[in-house]
């Protein structure tokens, strides 16, 4: 008991300095004078310029997703420097299937880092950007339809870019899937109208809650205008053909174009030999008053491969609705006036050229 209570009357007793000697520290006490030299992370990656520029790029392919938009935009704007000297790599397929789905990223910076990337890259080698033509049409109808309004309102640039390189595939892979994701951007109802009493109607409104905010904004409208106006030019008007080197000459070398491989997949769709044919004035036959069989979610089963059924499809079933939104946009003027004008005189050269 003695040795018990003199340990407690230490604890309470202050302890004497001694001249030159240090305070005793105490006896949990933790050292913290080292300094430390490294950090090693888990899963730690090292960034920087090597010999090896295509595994270099393949590391990089990962910060695509990383959390930050800063990482994902420097990420992008590090693609654009290396794009031209792997433009005919294997790395590029892996490179676009990694930076497309960028397409519906929230951050207006990174989209507009990833436009300038496609821009690049069609410039180098178009045929890197039609090769990708299907994921590219994917992202973009996810963009026409998302429920950012920002995203929905960038998709008419996205658009412009891809027909800037490759607008023949484009309009041959899907026309009608880019027409009415187009015309909800832009805020304009499209309805199939059939009789209710029929019981098998089918009736489709393509609208969103964004559209307002959409239609507020003037200036993105006009950019989607112009977007809607190039596609239908290309899909409509143009036909892309390659024209024949030294036409005046009468020799044989004039008739190689017949027997080259063509220049789109697919150069007899048009016969449709086997695929699902529906009753309609598609066939050829010449239009008329009566209201076309076909609904929109049958218009996307049709293939419109060739320029006469693009043609017919939009002028049996886009161009009378789009007709009804112009005059009151030319009214207002502005930008967004002049593109609503460009639009009109080209719908009415398109149906002078039908009739």
């Amino acid at each position: 008991m003695a040795k018990k209570k003199t340990l407690k009357q230490q604890d309470f007793q202050k302890k004497k300095l001694k001249v030159g000697k240090p305070k005793i520290p105490a006896s949990n006490v933790t050292d913290a004078s080292f300094v430390a030299k490294t950090i090693h992370l888990p899963n730690q990656t090292k960034l920087q310029l090597t010999a090896d520029l295509q595994g270099d790029i393949t590391r990089r392919l990962s910060l695509c997703k990383h959390h930050s938009d800063v990482t994902r935009k420097e990420t992008l704007i590090y693609f654009q420097s290396v794009v031209p000297r792997v433009i005919h790599g294997k790395v590029m397929s892996r490179l676009m299937n990694s930076c497309i789905p960028l397409m519906c990223d929230t951050e207006r910076s990174v989209r507009d880092e990833l436009l300038k990337l496609f821009d690049i890259v069609g410039e180098n080698n178009a045929n890197v950007l039609k090769l990708q033509i299907r994921p590219l049409v994917l992202f973009i109808s996810s963009a026409m339809t998302h429920i950012s309004s920002t995203v929905q309102r960038d998709c008419g640039k996205f658009l412009k870019c891809i027909m800037k390189h490759c607008g023949d595939e484009l309009v041959r892979c899907s026309w009608v899937k880019i027409l009415k994701g187009m015309l909800t951007v832009l805020g304009w109802p499209l309805t199939d109208e059939m009789n209710p009493s029929s019981g098998g109607g089918f009736k489709m409104v393509l609208n969103s809650s964004n559209v307002v905010n959409i239609n507020k904004d003037k200036k993105f409208q006009h950019h989607n205008i112009q977007a809607l106006t190039e596609f239908i030019r290309i899909g409509c008007l143009e036909s892309h053909n390659i024209p024949l080197e030294n036409a005046n000459d009468k020799s044989d070398r004039v008739l190689y174009g017949k027997y080259l491989i063509p220049n789109y997949p697919q150069p007899y769709a048009y016969l449709k030999l086997s695929i699902r044919e529906f009753n309609s004035r598609l066939t050829g036959s010449p239009r008329s008053s009566n209201k076309d069989i076909f609904t929109l979610h049958e218009l996307e089963t049709i293939a419109c491969e060739d320029l006469s059924t693009r043609r017919h499809v939009f002028l049996d079933h886009f161009h009378d609705r789009i007709m009804l939104h112009l005059p009151s946009l030319i009214k207002d003027g502005g930008d967004r006036g002049r593109s609503a004008s460009s639009l009109l005189k080209l719908l009415e050269q398109l149906q002078q050229t039908a009739s």
